[in-house]
């Protein structure tokens, strides 16, 4: 599980760009279809993909881009003190 660990951490960094916190998972519908048929292209099925995904791609890309903005937001507030 470790390699498409890696993997999905590598795409997730590039479908997920644009700051902003979401709170709706089909917001994050195309980008998981994109994820997923990366994924296929690589060589990972659909489950394996889901699995490492905790079972819901859209909610999995909703909660590291909620993660990323409030990182974000967390070293705004650092370089402003």
């Amino acid at each position: 599980m470790a390699v498409i660990a890696d993997w999905l951490d590598d795409r997730v960094q590039e479908i997920i760009r644009s700051p902003g916190l979401h709170d709706k998972k089909p917001d994050f519908r195309n980008e998981a279809k994109v994820l997923v048929e990366s994924a296929e292209a690589e060589g990972f099925t659909v489950a394996e993909i889901k699995a490492a995904c905790g079972g819901d791609v859209e909610r999995y890309l909703l909660d590291q881009q909620n993660a990323m903005t409030d990182v974000n937001r967390q070293q705004r507030l650092a370089d402003d003190d």
